[in-house]
């Protein structure tokens, strides 16, 4: 009996041993993917969040570059001194870095294994690394090493790339002594017409578009104002930080005042333009953003005076006029994404009033006011944006 079932434990153990040298070897060293025999050797190397690397690899393995034997590591960050330290005999043919720290560019770097010509990509991500990400990125590391490895007449040489490295390393504005190089920090993508190679600025500009509904305390015999309105702003974005200038309009509907002797129908349209940065405190799928907004406008008041409640007929309506009053506005803003292009937001704020506005009652003897808009006029407003 012992002799019989003996061969039976001892392939059961072996295979147990295979299974965790193979899950060993995916999470403590290079792995290699599946390529045709004598296909050249890609080293790949990760930066950024566990998951997004395991689904990069996956759609790596998964594109066609059966041309290639793909073998992965990860490292804690870009490693500079790597990218040009010569690698010819590790029998690495090209290697390339991919560095998705930053939830919104994923930076890719590839060079051969004398390390005299390199390639410079960067792609714009949604924040959330969802399907098209990991496909977008899959896509241009395989047009990369293709290019690369045919020539790549359009790649950086050796000094070239030093220097658009160093660029990219320095804090703004150059240390004395240290002057800008041509061209554009490494990781960036190439605007429109330039060569592949060469990276674009810094911030990453977009054009924004947003609708929302605000309420504004208005006075103690209003109370408040609130309607819809709309947002048109220019953002620029740089790693978690993001800044906007913007111009909004908002309609508020008519509020009534009313009192024996006279009556008066309002009508706003307030104009707002201001400046906001924001910093996104979370890099997964759930990009909370948080910051804070400072601006000023007008509010384009149409007054329309009626009678009193109580009709009395010594005051008779003046008619309808309109008056621009002018507005400081300061306040806190939070932004949350509802999926790959829809951000939901929101604002406290709190508007000031330089002058104060007050509505008069024209008398014999002088005039009398009726009612005063408060100075600090708090408010909130809650948005979608695209």
């Amino acid at each position: 009996m012992i002799t019989e079932r003996a061969p039976i434990w001892l392939g059961f153990a072996a295979a147990i041993a295979l299974s965790a040298a193979r899950a060993t070897a995916m999470e403590e060293g290079p792995s290699a993917a599946p390529a045709s025999p004598g296909a050249p050797v890609v080293e790949i190397v990760l930066t950024g969040p566990a998951p997004n690397l395991g689904a990069i690899r996956a759609a790596l393995e998964s594109q066609a570059l059966s041309a290639f034997a793909l073998r992965f590591r990860v490292a804690p960050t870009f490693d500079a001194a790597a990218l040009f330290a010569a690698r010819a005999s590790s029998g690495v043919a090209l290697s390339c870095w991919i560095d998705v720290s930053d939830p919104r560019r994923a930076a890719l770097y590839f060079t051969d294994p004398v390390a005299d010509r390199f390639l410079v990509r960067s792609i714009e991500l949604s924040g959330g690394f969802d399907e098209l990400d990991r496909e977008s990125v899959a896509q241009v590391v395989e047009l990369s090493l293709r290019s690369l490895r045919g020539g790549a007449r359009a790649s950086l040489d050796r000094e070239q790339a030093r220097a658009l490295v160093l660029r990219q390393a320095a804090p703004p504005g150059n240390p004395p002594g240290q002057a800008a190089p041509a061209g554009n920090p490494p990781g960036r993508a190439a605007p429109p017409g330039n060569a592949p190679g060469q990276a674009a600025p810094a911030l990453r500009g977009a054009l924004e578009l947003g609708a929302f509904y605000g309420v504004t305390v208005h006075s103690a015999e209003i109370g408040w104002t609130h309607g819809p309105g709309v947002r048109v702003a220019l953002g620029a974005s740089s790693g978690r930080q993001r800044l906007a200038l913007d111009a909004r309009i908002q309609y508020q509907f008519e509020r009534r005042f009313e009192e024996p002797r006279i009556g008066l129908d309002l009508r706003t349209i307030a104009l707002r333009a201001d400046a906001s940065w924001l910093y996104a405190l979370t890099p997964g799928a759930a990009l909370l953003e948080l910051g804070a907004r400072l601006g000023a406008g007008l509010d384009h008041v149409e007054a329309a005076p009626r009678p009193g409640s109580a009709g009395a007929p010594s005051f008779v309506p003046a008619g309808a006029s309109a008056s621009n009053a002018l507005v400081l506005v300061a306040g806190a803003v939070a932004k949350l994404p509802l999926s790959r292009d829809v951000r939901l937001f929101t604002e406290l704020f709190v508007e000031l009033d330089p002058a104060r506005v007050r509505y008069d009652l024209a008398l014999e003897q002088g005039t009398e006011t009726v009612f005063t808009r408060y100075r600090f006029r708090p408010g909130v407003l809650l948005g979608v944006e695209l």
